[in-house]
């Protein structure tokens, strides 16, 4: 499997659930920035396939965040359109060649599972539920934090 995982609300203790939705349907908003990471983020690099980190920041903010976290994977940044636009996904494919059908989203909003799922319903998301209840979304699995998630995962043989 393939693993895309969002920055915010996995690895950033931040929920930008209202302020992106707000963007995504054409108001002005900004988006806070941190660099307060949750305890467990640490888990979601035992991960040994391929992973991807999706952020709603912009390219300049993106990068100073992983670097000041000390993360090395590749990312696709916010060029304009982010969740739950089907743009991160879209760019995600496109860079990597990756079938969706081999993808595991890892997120922790609805608007994390909208958007792959407006990119191709075949991407299976498994969230987290740091902030909000994804389970009305009907996500393909729920963890209360991250590594309860990623057993989960593994049980599934996903992992």
């Amino acid at each position: 499997m393939k693993y895309a995982v969002w920055l915010d609300g996995v690895i950033l203790k931040i929920d930008l659930t209202d302020i992106l939705y707000r963007i995504y349907k054409g108001e002005p908003a900004n988006i806070p920035i941190t660099t307060e990471t949750f305890e467990d983020w640490k888990e979601i690099f035992n991960i040994k396939d391929k992973i991807y980190l999706l952020s709603p920041y912009d390219e300049k903010n993106t990068k100073e965040i992983i670097t000041k976290l000390g993360i090395n994977v590749p990312y696709i940044s916010n060029n304009g359109k982010t969740k739950p636009s089907k743009t991160p996904y879209e760019e995600l494919i496109r860079r990597t060649g990756w079938d969706p059908i081999n993808v595991i989203t890892i997120g922790s909003s609805p608007l994390d599972l909208l958007s792959a799922r407006f990119y191709d319903s075949r991407i299976k998301v498994a969230c987290i539920e740091r902030f909000s209840d994804c389970s009305r979304y009907s996500p393909y699995i729920i963890g209360k934090d991250l590594p309860s998630l990623l057993n989960s995962l593994r049980r599934l043989r996903k992992l």
